[in-house]
């Protein structure tokens, strides 16, 4: 039993037989939770709490063992047989947070009497009934053995096992068993282990840098310094820092460093289970306003969030270096496993242990900091080095901390990363390591501000600094086979582009303005503009550095959020891009940027957008800027063409035409050729006063394509928008059209919520699903639903801006809210109670918020006049803000 330096006043070896009932000791639990969270409120020592609540329930289920009557020891035919309570897992380390598992052995020599199981089983249902999380299992010592054995987690939990109570001589022979090299030898669970943690790793993306963590299994997290500890256990026994401190293997800094690093960890996992009621170890958006407000950072909004999850990602980072060092460490000294295997020197600074990279003089980076980049410029000019030795980990590590300017103000450093990044292998093999290592921290200016900065969103699923390495690799995974056939547009601009190099710079800096006050793209264009002159790069690269970090985001808003059926639109966008070779590195840049966001956010639809910009946008530099087609110029050649089309499918010449005469320019400016062809041979084949709901079986721009053909009237487009919600769809673009006799043609671009087109076998209940709610007589109101639980810790004021239009006769709104089920509906039905006209929808969700455009007309066909702008506004704002 653990006895901690704080006590608690009430003791459970004192409760009375009376007293041991379900009421009285859940008060005594809840007492002490509370008396628990008050201390460290008041800042009491974090190891002394969790060891408290450990020597508590150590005490707590004592007293409940003697109650129940349970003999240390019992009569058999042959021999006594010992029983003991042994605590095992987190547990038997005499560390409880107020939900962590009370993980908990019953072991004994022989199969328990039925009297003994009767009387166990009451102890534990006792246990069960005081809402503690309890894992119980009852256990022979021969069964034991064996099980450890044969599972690796079994073995985990028995290595750190003791004593309750019960037997101590059961308990002392179980823990020499299980320390003999007939189960699992140190090399094979060292092994082990090491595999455990890489699939681990695999599960949260290989990263520290995740916005919504695991304090335990996340990379960088607990279990990284558990695993430290169980290796190192199984192999020394217990008191394993100060036995391998012997050995040299850890300094006294890396000793402190390793136990403050925990003590960080314990405070936030303390917080966490203070304020959720099930065991969980996520610290989810909703989560963490209120652990950092109970860990006490203070600030306005979200500025406590900020602070405290930079110190996790610091104090994640760290233990990361020292979980890969110690490894090493395990790996190449203590278990000796490649003891014949000799360094060879790579030249007078650099040597080569097991393919990694050593440094010969311990001094070297002390000495002389630029070094440093030597050591990742090697790297590169060796490909047998993978990674870097552990002696070199350290000699970085402690450098790292001694640096008092930064290195690029070193011409020779510079002059390194330049012949860096100009390698091909660049991003991989020294960007990535130079990231993981700190090594960016201390040169490129600005970066230490981004290190570990969270986005408090939903649309980001990291933080800046490591999108940033993200998007890098993106860029990098465009010239192999699997990115040539995820990006084949982008790889094959990639693969003509006369210096990549230009790209890493562009992405080290396209966000680096983050957290500062002002335009994110307008101060990383000032900060990467000194790098450039610093760097001595040739002018013209120079500017197309720093066009590309300002305007980094253009080309994603424009095929997102803008029509690009709209020859202003591209003219546009044409006339700022200026030149291809903009154009070609904005591509790359764009895509690797939207791919490095967030795991979910890249899709075919988003694809074919960006691939239709690019190569409208190109076709306008090769043919000149000024040779952009007029609107009817357009529409007339999309007629031709789908009228030669129809009639090479041996259609009517005369009934297309008829069929056409009812439509505006506007419908064949605003349709491709190839959907103009698809609605004439539906509609020329349907009786035109019927309504029509068909799906398009071929993918339109990786989306599914509905199109709804119906007599116009009121609450059409909140009706499709609400039925659509209802089956689960998300809606993308929206095109609305009605022609001379008051039929609608309106076309609805939708994927499944994991981005992927509709499966075809849903497509039948999606046309009835339609139909049924287009036949209602009735418009029947939709209301928002409130945001779903993962939302709600997200303010985003709703906002209605009206766009500047590229011509008179339309109005361009902008509407960013918070997402809500049935918002567009909402929307719609706003619409149609002003009497708007709605021609087009691009429907954008960013994470938690939705930044969608609306291309809205009056009742006469013209532009809104600034009171139904006005109007507008505060009816949308109203219906939306309604709900809370």
């Amino acid at each position: 039993m653990t006895d901690a330096h704080l006590n608690y006043p009430i003791s459970p070896l004192d409760f009375t037989d009376e007293q041991i009932n379900i009421n009285y000791l859940k008060q005594q639990l809840d007492d002490f939770q509370q008396w628990s969270v008050d201390q460290f409120k008041q800042q009491v020592d974090i190891d002394d709490l969790v060891h408290l609540r450990s020597a508590f329930i150590d005490k707590l289920l004592e007293r409940l063992w003697r109650y129940y009557q349970i003999p240390e020891q019992t009569p058999s035919l042959f021999k006594k047989n010992r029983i003991a309570l042994i605590a095992v897992g987190g547990y038997g380390r005499s560390e409880l947070h107020p939900l962590s598992d009370i993980d908990i052995l019953i072991l004994s020599d022989q199969a328990l009497s039925k009297e003994l199981e009767n009387q166990i089983g009451h102890l534990v249902r006792l246990l069960w009934d005081l809402h503690l999380d309890i894992g119980h299992s009852v256990r022979t010592l021969k069964t034991c053995l064996q099980e450890a054995k044969n599972d690796i987690t079994i073995m985990t939990n028995l290595i750190e096992s003791r004593l309750i109570v019960g037997s101590q001589s059961l308990s002392d022979e179980l823990s020499a068993q299980i320390f003999s090299d007939k189960i699992w030898p140190s090399a094979a669970f060292y092994r082990a282990k090491v595999a455990e943690q890489k699939e681990r790793h695999k599960q949260y993306h290989s990263t520290t840098y995740n916005l919504e963590p695991d304090l335990k299994n996340s990379p960088g997290g607990l279990r990284d310094m558990q695993i430290i500890q169980w290796i190192a256990i199984r192999h020394y026994g217990d008191q394993f820092l100060q036995k391998v401190a012997n050995f040299d293997y850890l300094t006294p800094e890396d000793i402190e460093e390793f136990k403050t690093c925990r003590k960080f960890l314990w405070r936030m996992r303390f917080a966490l289970h203070s304020v959720i009621n099930r065991y969980d170890n996520r610290l989810l958006f909703d989560r963490q306003l209120s652990i950092a407000n109970l860990l006490g950072y203070k600030g306005e909004g979200n500025t406590p969030v900020e602070k405290m999850m930079h110190d996790y990602y610091r104090v994640a980072h760290n233990i990361t270096e020292l979980n890969q060092m110690l490894l090493q460490l395990f790996d190449e000294s203590i278990l000796a496993q490649h003891a014949n295997n000799k360094p060879y020197d790579i030249d007078d600074y650099f040597q080569v242990r097991e393919n990694l990279i050593d440094v010969k003089n311990d001094n070297i980076f002390n000495d002389d900091p630029v070094m440093i980049m030597q050591l990742f410029y090697t790297m590169l000019l060796n490909p047998q080095v993978t990674g870097l030795y552990s002696n070199t980990i350290r000699q970085l590590r402690s450098a790292r901390r001694h640096l008092t300017s930064l290195l690029c103000e070193e011409a020779k450093a510079r002059a390194l990363f330049m012949q860096i990044i100009k390698h091909p292998d660049a991003i991989k093999k020294a960007i990535l390591p130079m990231h993981q290592y700190g090594i960016l921290t201390v040169y490129i200016p600005g970066w230490k501000h981004i290190a570990g900065m969270m986005q408090f969103d939903l649309f980001h699923a990291y933080t800046v600094d490591e999108h940033t390495i993200r998007l890098l690799l993106e860029l990098d995974s465009f010239k192999t086979q699997a990115g040539q056939l995820k990006h084949p547009n982008s790889s094959a601009v990639l693969a003509k582009l006369s210096k990549p190099e230009l790209l890493i710079i562009t992405g080290l800096f396209h966000d680096i303005g983050k957290g500062h006050h002002g335009d994110h793209s307008e101060i990383g264009a000032k900060l990467v503009e000194k790098f450039c002159h610093l760097h001595q790069l040739e002018a013209k690269d120079t500017d197309l550095i720093i066009w590309l970090v300002r305007y980094h985001l253009l080309m994603s808003v424009t095929a997102q959020n803008r029509d690009l059926q709209d020859p202003d639109v591209i003219r546009a966008f044409v006339q700022l891009v200026k030149s291809k070779r903009r154009l070609q590195y904005l591509l790359c840049l764009t895509v690797a940027d939207v791919c490095a966001t967030n795991e979910t956010l890249w899709n075919s639809w988003k694809q074919s957008l960006l691939r239709e910009l690019y190569l409208t946008a190109k076709r306008s530099f090769d043919t000149g800027i000024h040779q952009i087609p007029q609107q009817r110029s357009i529409a007339r050649q999309h007629k031709q063409d789908a009228l030669t089309m129809l009639l090479e499918q041996h259609f009517s010449e005369p009934a297309i035409n008829d069929l056409w005469q009812d439509y505006r320019v506007d419908y064949f400016l605003r349709y491709s050729t190839e959907q103009i062809v698809w609605h004439a041979q539906i509609l020329l084949n349907h009786d035109l006063n019927q309504t029509l709901v068909s799906i398009n079986p071929a993918p339109y721009h990786g989306g599914t394509e509905i199109i709804i053909y119906s007599p116009d009237r009121p609450y059409l487009f909140a009706t499709a928008c609400n039925t659509l919600s209802k089956l689960n769809l998300n809606i993308h673009d929206a095109l609305i059209i009605t022609n001379k006799k008051g039929f609608a043609l309106d076309t609805f671009i939708v994927l499944e919520p994991n981005g992927q087109t509709v499966q075809k076998n849903r497509h039948q209940d999606i046309i009835t699903a339609l139909e049924k709610a287009l036949q209602q007589p009735v418009y029947k109101g939709v209301r928002i639903k409130p945001p779903k639980q993962r939302l709600r810790s997200f303010s985003i004021p709703t906002q209605v801006n009206f766009l500047s239009a590229f011509n008179d006769s339309q109005t361009y709104m902008e509407l960013i809210a918070l997402d809500k089920p049935g918002l567009l509906a909402c929307v719609g039905e706003v619409f149609a109670n002003l009497d708007l006209s709605l021609s087009s929808a691009k429907i954008a969700t960013i994470g938690e918020h939705i930044e969608d455009l609306f291309i809205l007309t009056d009742k006469h066909n013209k532009a809104l006049d600034d009171k139904t702008c006005h109007d507008l506004r505060e009816s949308i704002i109203n219906a939306i803000d309604s709900i809370s």
